[in-house]
């Protein structure tokens, strides 16, 4: 932090692409005078991307929020979202709501996933399972992400030592995610396993051809121009996840012309944004809701009405939430339906809880059906297709 005010010039050319910087000033005079203001950085990155120097302001601000824990001077409000965001986790990483397959390959959805649509989460492990001809394993955990945005850096990676015992404990050699905040960490700090995200495993042809479903019954309601990719602020982190994220959405719109029996060159290319932050990094929805707002309106202003596509749950219930029509590109899977409203917070836990007791009862009835060196059915189908 010391070398980057050291570096930085206060030149504004972050100011003008951050609401956050734009409402509180250039990084070297908030590091310099008001440290405090760093819980408000989200930690998208925008900021790195814009900077003629190649400094990072965002970890620069990071470092701040560090500190300030550290030294336990973080201001009351944000305490009290801190406060929220360690017992939110900590509740997504014990018991009822955590669980853990015993796999060679397991898929981790994330919270948000398991939320708010567990159906989708069961439905994109049998994908897996029958993309990679073996059984997958689920696992649901909190990677600690919240309290990892807001700076308490020591407790998050407690956890995610813990997890990395859990996950060795039981056999755990790769890891699918379906979280791109839980991809983050966990592939930095997770040893002896191998991380993959979702959309770098599945190919764009299983996937539906199915744009106009989101709006209309008929592919002609929906013109193509009408629909924008997101990509979520994590992904700043992974060109290869971005490049998959376009290559899925460039193919379900080649496909959709296909269907339609139009000329590709006569549609309107739909657009793909740059990364966006959707105002719900950091906590900063809790901490100051209406400086979160003006990250999202930025987006939706960009997507002029248009659908929203995305791969952040978090992100799809922001766009939702604001009342724009928003679909997850594992919603494009066959047989699911996008869905279009955001549940309860309690609906959210109950969800949870239900496919997390559901996967031990599925896990101590396999147990006990099946015998030592038997295989099962599902077992049998795979070795013999």
């Amino acid at each position: 932090m010391v070398d980057f005010n050291e570096e930085c010039t206060g030149c504004g050319a972050c100011a003008t692409v951050c609401p956050f910087l734009t409402e509180y000033g250039t990084p070297d005079l908030i590091l310099a005078e008001r440290p405090e203001v760093s819980f408000y950085c989200t930690s998208c990155r925008r900021c790195d991307a814009v900077c003629p120097l190649d400094l990072s302001p965002a970890a620069a601000f990071f470092e701040a929020k560090q500190l300030l824990v550290q030294q336990q001077q973080v201001p009351a409000l944000v305490r009290k979202v801190l406060d929220g965001a360690r017992g939110f986790a900590k509740a997504g990483h014990g018991f009822p709501f955590s669980f853990y397959g015993s796999e060679d390959t397991v898929f981790w959805p994330g919270c948000g996933l398991a939320a708010n649509r567990p159906g989708l989460v069961r439905e994109v492990r049998k994908t897996l399972r029958r993309r990679l001809h073996k059984h997958i394993g689920l696992v649901l955990d909190c990677c600690y992400d919240p309290a990892y945005g807001l700076g308490d850096t020591e407790t998050a990676l407690a956890a995610l030592q813990d997890i990395n015992k859990r996950l060795r404990d039981h056999g755990v050699r790769q890891m699918i995610t379906g979280c791109l905040n839980c991809h983050k960490l966990l592939s930095q700090h997770l040893e002896g396993i191998q991380v993959v995200f979702i959309l770098e495993l599945l190919p764009p042809d299983l996937f539906e051809k199915r744009w106009a479903c989101f709006k209309g019954t008929d592919f002609k309601s929906v013109p193509l121009k009408h629909v924008y990719l997101h990509h979520p602020c994590p992904s700043s982190r992974w060109e290869g996840i971005r490049g998959a994220a376009r290559g899925l959405f460039n193919h379900l719109h080649a496909s959709t012309v296909s269907v339609m029996g139009t000329d590709l060159k006569s549609v309107p290319i739909t657009e793909t944004s740059e990364v966006r932050c959707c105002g719900a990094g950091g906590g900063l929805c809790s901490s100051s809701p209406e400086l979160a707002d003006r990250f999202l309106d930025q987006i939706v202003a960009e997507g002029k009405g248009r659908t929203m596509v995305t791969y952040c749950i978090g992100c799809q219930n922001r766009f939702l939430k604001r009342g724009v029509e928003a679909v997850h590109l594992l919603e494009c899977l066959p047989g699911v339906t996008p869905r279009r409203k955001v549940p309860s917070p309690l609906r959210q836990w109950v969800n949870r809880l239900a496919l997390a007791m559901l996967e031990r009862l599925r896990t101590r009835r396999r147990r006990f059906l099946i015998k030592p060196g038997k295989k099962t059915k599902q077992e049998r189908k795979l070795s013999d297709g």
